[in-house]
């Protein structure tokens, strides 16, 4: 039942919290609720609405699809590993949408990378490239998924950022990022992001 009276809710805003679900009870007469059953009534709402994280994650083929399809020349490129050729588990996605890349040769000579965490089930984190256009906005130019943040992750997208958005050999660019040990580590293993083509600078906030 509480649910079902949550669903309106969780439409309007998947992320709706418990402590307001709970708050919204209490101030009913007579009734309260526990931290437990609101969990268990927002989990079983979000799914009903949303769907399970399982299915999320099996649509995730279908969304890079949908994203190519309306979207023209979109590059998604997928890195899988598994020890069962039947079955494929999800490491890396990238995806860099047409106009962004067209519009490369516009940007300023520098790009900033950094990654975010996923708050789901699966704790996966988004890696994120951005730069700055002719008018001074910036722009994200490249997103990959990965399972985690580290030296093999970080690699597999500064890779996919030379294949794909980096139009000329000779140009110079500063790299702008924090101090993640797997990154730096692996801008060794990346000639286009070493010197002489590249300049490394740190965020001032980890300086």
């Amino acid at each position: 039942m509480i649910a079902t009276h949550l669903l309106g809710m969780v439409r309007q805003d998947p992320v709706y919290d418990i402590k307001y679900v709970q708050q919204n009870v209490k101030d009913s007469p007579d009734f309260d609720i526990s931290y437990y059953k609101v969990w268990h009534a927002l989990k079983t709402a979000r799914e009903e609405v949303y769907g399970i994280w399982e299915s999320s994650m099996q649509k995730l083929p279908k969304y890079m699809t949908a994203l190519q399809k309306w979207n023209p020349r979109t590059v998604v490129e997928w890195f899988h590993h598994t020890n069962r050729p039947e079955l494929k588990m999800l490491n890396y996605v990238f995806w860099a949408f047409r106009p962004c890349i067209e519009e490369l040769c516009y940007y300023r000579n520098f790009i900033s990378i950094n990654k975010t965490h996923l708050y789901t089930k699966y704790k996966y984190e988004l890696l994120v490239d951005v730069t700055l256009d002719a008018n001074q906005q910036i722009l994200p130019s490249a997103f990959t998924l990965v399972d985690e943040e580290s030296l093999a992750s970080w690699r597999w997208f500064m890779e996919m950022l030379v294949k794909h958005l980096m139009l000329d050999d000779d140009d110079r660019i500063c790299l702008i990022s924090d101090r993640h040990s797997g990154l730096i580590s692996a801008i060794n293993f990346v000639p286009a992001f070493k010197l002489p083509h590249e300049i490394h600078r740190f965020y001032l906030r980890h300086v």
